[in-house]
């Protein structure tokens, strides 16, 4: 199964869950070297999913991970079968899985709550003006300026921060995408989860 059909069908899973706050595509995070695939907000917790798709390599998945956890709450990676062996043995108990088909998607692991985050990392996931407004640090760069942050505000300060950006940021766009499918997600729809906000049309 092709990446893009897998995350058609792991957005429309996603998008019909009870309590589903976010769901959005390509977030860019851990200093612009990693892309989540798909991230989404649950009961105020904030959960990033890898997808591995039949034409995926897998020798950089542990690597991957190691990122993921250094931000999200929980991290799911959503494959094809063709990975699911090598996947149950690279990824950390703590880590869930999601077996992706044209039936759907079936969770294989639930995934557990990864306290362990890195706050530098949650800090440079959110842009620098939304920092300086939120924490009223100004320094050189926008690393010294997360440093400075995680210096001064407790660690669940900061988690609390990133959170509550993504649920406002991604919100609105998502329960407006909500309201307009009905039993299938288009391609046209997974397009709008990879745009901000503010690129979208009115």
């Amino acid at each position: 199964m092709k990446e893009a059909e897998i995350k058609r069908i792991a957005a429309y899973h996603l998008l019909k869950l009870e309590g589903t706050e976010v769901v959005f595509f390509e977030y860019p995070f851990h200093f612009g070297r990693r892309r989540a695939d798909i991230i989404s907000a649950e009961d105020g917790m904030i959960i990033g999913y890898e997808i591995k798709s039949a034409y995926d390599r897998i020798d950089r998945l542990a690597e991957q991970l190691k990122s993921y956890e250094q931000l999200f709450d929980y991290v799911y990676i959503v494959c094809d079968s063709k990975h699911i062996t090598a996947i149950r043995k690279i990824a950390p108990e703590r880590v869930g899985i999601y077996l992706c088909s044209s039936n759907g998607l079936k969770r294989l692991r639930k995934a557990k709550q990864i306290k362990n985050f890195n706050s530098v990392v949650t800090l440079d996931a959110t842009p620098i003006e939304a920092l300086r407004r939120e924490f009223k640090i100004v320094e050189k760069s926008k690393l010294e300026t997360c440093e400075a942050i995680s210096r001064k505000y407790k660690r669940e300060n900061i988690k609390y921060f990133f959170r509550k950006y993504i649920i406002q940021k991604y919100g609105s766009q998502t329960n407006h995408i909500k309201t307009e499918i009905s039993e299938l997600l288009t391609l046209d729809d997974v397009f709008s989860l990879s745009l901000a906000p503010n690129r979208l049309n009115p």
